[in-house]
C-alpha cells in the first residue's frame, strides 16, 4: 500500500503529543520537500535488492530515518568509505524526506537533496569573499574534518583550520559542534566556494615582538615533538618551535608537560617563532 493510501487519522489516533508532532514533520518534509534538522544517531547496514547498504540513522523520538549512503553526499558520483559516515554519529544534519514505512514506524531520508536547497538558498543571498559563515562539525578526524557551510561539504586539514600545530584534531574539534569559517573564494556561477576556518582570526603572530620579546621566558605547554623538536604552545594560541638544552633530552619531555621556553627568534617571512627549553614544571 502506498503511502497516499493510507488512512493516517485511523494510524495516528493513538500516538501521544509528541509521537504526532514527530510524525507530522516527517509527513510535511516528503509531501513538501521540507528541511529537517536533526542529529545523526549512528549507522546500520540494511540488505536492499541483495546488497548490503550502510545508512546514516536518525532517532529523533521514536521513528527511525535511514539515510542511504548514496544520498548522504551533494555528489553521487564522489562517495566516501564507510569509516567516514561511521565519524559522522552525532552531526547535526538536514535532510528531507523521501519515503516512508508508516506500518514498520521508519522514513527514508536524502541528504542530498537538502543540499541542494542550502546551496539555492546561499546563492540568493549577498555573499562575498571575507564574510564570516557558520559551519557545521560533520565528522571530525585526527588530520582531516568535514564540515558544512550551507550545503557546500569541506574535507579540511589542519591548516585549514588552527593556525597551532595539533596532531589530533579529535582534541580540538569535534563532531556535532558549530563553528565559523571564513570565505576565501566565493563564484556562484560555476558553484565554487572555499573557506578557512583559522582566519576567521587574526594570525596568532601579529605582535609577537611586543607580547613576546627576543630573549623572554614564558610558560608553554608542549603540544606536539617532531625531528628531535617540540613545539610548545604560547598564550594566545601561538605556536614556539623549540630545542631543549643542554641538560634536556626529547626523551625527558611528553605531549602536554608545562614548560619554561627562552624566545630566541623570529622569522617575520613565515611568521614563526622559536626558542629553548629551559625548564620542566
Amino acid at each position: 500500500m502506498s503511502f497516499n493510501d493510507l488512512d493516517l487519522r485511523e494510524l495516528d489516533k493513538d500516538l501521544s503529543p509528541k509521537e504526532k508532532e514527530e510524525w507530522n514533520d516527517i509527513y510535511s518534509s516528503y509531501r513538501g520537500s521540507s528541511i529537517l534538522t536533526k542529529r545523526v544517531s549512528g549507522v546500520d547496514s540494511i540488505k536492499y535488492e541483495g546488497n548490503s547498504v550502510s545508512c546514516l540513522v536518525s532517532i529523533d523520538y521514536r521513528v527511525k530515518v535511514l539515510i542511504p549512503a548514496s544520498e548522504v553526499w551533494y555528489d553521487k558520483s564522489a562517495q566516501r568509505p564507510d569509516y567516514v559516515l561511521k565519524s559522522m554519529s552525532g552531526a547535526e544534519i538536514d535532510y528531507v524526506i523521501i519515503g516512508i514505512d508508516r506500518i514498520g514506524e521508519c522514513a527514508i531520508a536524502s541528504r542530498r537533496l537538502a543540499l541542494e536547497s542550502r546551496r539555492r538558498a546561499f546563492k540568493k543571498q549577498r555573499h562575498n569573499v571575507g564574510d564570516i559563515v557558520p559551519c557545521r562539525m560533520i565528522a571530525s578526524g585526527r588530520s582531516r574534518c568535514i564540515v558544512e557551510v550551507s550545503g557546500y561539504d569541506f574535507t579540511l586539514s589542519q591548516r585549514d583550520m588552527s593556525y597551532c600545530m595539533i596532531t589530533d584534531l579529535r582534541s580540538e574539534f569535534f563532531t556535532g559542534e558549530r563553528y565559523k569559517a571564513k570565505i576565501m573564494e566565493y563564484e556562484p556561477a560555476v558553484d565554487h566556494l572555499a573557506i578557512s576556518m583559522k582566519e576567521v582570526e587574526p594570525h596568532p603572530y601579529d605582535g609577537v615582538e611586543i607580547r613576546h620579546p627576543i630573549n623572554s621566558r614564558r610558560v608553554s605547554k608542549v603540544t606536539a615533538k617532531f625531528g628531535g623538536n617540540v613545539f610548545c604552545r604560547l598564550d594566545g594560541n601561538l605556536d614556539c618551535l623549540c630545542t631543549y638544552s643542554s641538560q634536556w633530552s626529547d626523551s625527558d619531555f611528553s605531549i602536554g608537560d608545562r614548560v619554561v621556553i627562552a624566545i630566541s627568534k623570529f622569522n617575520p617571512v613565515k611568521k614563526q617563532v622559536f626558542g629553548k627549553v629551559i625548564a620542566k614544571l
